[in-house]
């Protein structure tokens, strides 16, 4: 419950509080202190993504027979590639708001006292690990890799760098399994080839905010914004 006093007690007691701080406390106060943590808006980020799209010579003609408008296997490739990264900016996104939010920092839209930069350059890579055939299927079945790399940097509102990371995204050593059953006589496909490399994705989210979190805490970001 919230009291308020009276306001010639409230202003006499604000008064008296005001003279009995020393500057180092009150320059703290003004900053916020143990309290509070500077303003923090989030840059965009810049995703750059190299993906598979020829899932199997058995089933190459019924994913080009999905292309819109016949844009072929580029079209479908480009398609892929949007779902994906929209896939790493939601999930970026929600990691990083969770984190802060744990952290009582304020996000803000723009003009943050810091900003948070970051760019990812990735490749997935399927690795074929056997083929068989079984009861009139081809089966295919293997990993999906992610390597690449990831870097963000804290900068200032005058755009100084004050902070800059690099994590190697192959030494994460993220992968996933899929698996494609195609009906030899039809050439119908069961394939988790898509769902397999959101997994690696949504893994590769969380192994870089577990890399990022100790220098993102509300004390080291107090610490960079007085620089």
């Amino acid at each position: 419950m919230r009291i308020f006093q009276h306001r010639s007690v409230a202003v006499a007691a604000g008064v008296l509080c005001l003279s009995l701080q020393p500057l180092s406390a009150l320059a703290q106060g003004f900053w916020g202190g143990d309290e509070s943590a500077p303003s923090l808006n989030i840059a965009a980020t810049e995703i750059t993504l190299d993906i598979p799209v020829s899932i199997s010579t058995t089933n190459l003609q019924l994913l080009l027979a999905q292309a819109s408008n016949g844009g072929g296997l580029s079209e479908i490739k480009q398609q892929a590639v949007r779902k994906y990264t929209q896939h790493l900016h939601s999930e970026l996104a929600r990691e990083l708001e969770a984190h802060f939010d744990d952290e009582d920092i304020p996000l803000v839209q723009d003009d943050g006292i810091l900003e948070l930069g970051n760019s990812l350059d990735i490749k997935v890579i399927k690795h074929l690990v056997r083929m068989q055939s079984k009861g009139g299927y081809d089966i295919e079945e293997g990993v999906v890799v992610i390597a690449g790399e990831f870097r963000y940097q804290l900068s200032n509102r005058a755009g100084n760098n004050l902070r800059e990371h690099h994590i190697d995204v192959d030494e994460l050593e993220i992968s996933s399994k899929y698996r494609i059953r195609t009906r030899r006589n039809s050439g119908d496909s069961d394939d988790n080839t898509g769902e397999a490399i959101e997994r690696a994705l949504s893994a590769l989210v969380e192994e870089l905010m577990d890399a990022m979190e100790d220098n993102l805490e509300a004390d080291q970001l107090r610490a960079m914004a007085e620089l």
